[in-house]
């Protein structure tokens, strides 16, 4: 296949993602995956292709920011068709060092002609400005609405982090989200030791750095290579970022626990607790989706956990078995992981924030009755925001006296423990993704 249409080849697969998400309002994860699985890509097309829409999508914000400051008509009259097609080439002149400006330019007015003819002029034309424009410093807004623009965040997000938090951590939160993030992987003890761990990839020349609270945890700088590698395919290894490690610690599983998962799917934290309890007791896993719930099987069918027994079930109303350890992980906004989930910024809005609170009050209110007295409940979220965390928390404790919270210090290191008591991790402080987690004792 001649090298250009190659290069079309990846851009036109990126275009056709991204304009597919948009255009359905579906998850570009799941769009992703369904495309990618129908064309043979190599490696290289593969890292390429997907660094190009999860980039695009990450940076949108900013790249519409900076095309208005060449683009002398409304932004707002250009179709998606055409946005995206800007936005794809924008991003690679911008933040794709392997990608020349020309080429950038010149694969984008092909694609056009192909997708939206009578737009390729204007895109030739822009794009060669923009770039030229690039060379130039711009200088960072103030005004609110330009500047969560500039900050690649949807305004409403960044009004309502300004009314809790400095501009400074505003910022740094944003440039965080903003960064392609580091995929972390988490030793499967079940099937094998540090030791040996260590001994594969050293052997395998993979370049490896520990978490220094928890060694199980780790990153390599051959991630792809890893993915494809033997350890992973036979769920020696599996994805975790540290946070969600943290949660389940502060749970504290033991040998023989039986523990009750509430929200499980997709098991990421439900493995973990069976590895915490070398693979005894029983975990006692329910979620509201059956495909999330295909994909906790599997997962544990490939990391050798067999302790788990996993239904379907709405946790805002079903009648649960009495436990004495039970983890809530509610569905929640995300805004702590924002950066692994390139669209969800894109994707939620106060509407969506206020529903879920609704639903995470009902969930709390209800499986809370199923724990014993002297029971654990730990409530987790992987949200930054305190409707969700503090906000849940006490008011469930001030309809519920018969629970307490139970300070976190005594299971986590003090360094993610907040004033009182709760685990809670700030990306940009912490280098994990945020999060939120209580541990509540039922009197």
């Amino acid at each position: 296949m001649p090298v250009i249409e190659k290069k079309l080849r990846t851009r036109k697969l990126a275009w056709e993602i991204i304009f597919k998400a948009f255009d359905e309002d579906r998850r570009l994860s799941e769009v992703t995956q369904e495309k990618l699985v129908k064309i043979n890509l190599s490696d290289r097309e593969k890292r390429f292709t997907i660094d190009l829409i999860q980039g695009t999508i990450r940076m949108r914000g900013r790249l519409e920011w900076e095309l208005k400051q060449v683009y002398k008509n409304d932004w707002h009259n250009l179709i998606l068709k055409v946005k995206i097609l800007l936005w794809i080439g924008a991003y690679q002149i911008s933040y794709m060092d392997s990608v020349p400006a020309y080429a950038a330019v010149s694969t984008s007015v092909a694609l056009a002609k192909g997708i939206h003819y009578k737009a390729t002029g204007l895109i030739n034309a822009l794009l060669r400005v923009y770039s030229e424009s690039c060379k130039k410093s711009l200088t960072e807004p103030k005004e609110e609405e330009q500047w969560a623009e500039f900050m690649s965040h949807p305004r409403w997000l960044i009004r309502k982090w300004s009314l809790f938090w400095s501009r400074e951590d505003v910022k740094t939160m944003c440039e965080w989200n903003n960064k392609k993030p580091i995929i972390w992987f988490r030793l499967n003890s079940i099937q094998m030791s540090i030791q040996e761990r260590d001994r594969y990839l050293n052997e395998n020349n993979f370049e490896f750095s520990t978490w220094k609270y928890d060694n199980r945890f780790f990153n390599v700088k051959q991630t792809s290579r890893l993915l494809n590698d033997l350890i992973f395919d036979e769920g020696k290894l599996s994805i975790q970022n540290p946070a969600g490690g943290l949660v389940v610690k502060l749970l504290n599983p033991q040998k023989k626990d039986i523990i009750t998962d509430t929200c499980a799917a997709p098991g990421g934290k439900t493995s973990f607790i069976s590895q915490l309890m070398e693979n005894t007791g029983k975990i006692l896993a329910y979620d509201s989706s059956m495909i999330r719930l295909k994909k906790l099987a599997k997962g544990m069918s490939k990391l050798k956990v067999d302790n788990v027994n996993a239904e379907m079930a709405d946790m805002s109303n079903y009648k649960l078995i009495k436990s004495s350890k039970m983890i809530v992980d509610v569905p929640c906004t995300g805004t702590g992981v924002m950066s692994k989930r390139a669209d969800l910024r894109w994707r939620r809005t106060i509407k969506n924030l206020n529903e879920l609170v609704h639903l995470q009050r009902n969930i709390l209110s209800n499986v809370s009755s199923f724990v014993k007295k002297g029971g654990i409940l730990v409530y987790s979220t992987c949200s930054l925001e305190h409707e969700e965390n503090w906000g849940i928390v006490d008011n469930f404790l001030q309809t519920n006296k018969n629970w307490k919270i139970e300070p976190a210090n005594k299971y986590l290191p003090k360094e993610f423990i907040d004033s009182r008591g709760a685990l809670y991790t700030f990306p940009p402080k912490h280098g994990i993704d945020g999060g939120f987690a209580v541990r509540l004792i039922k009197k």
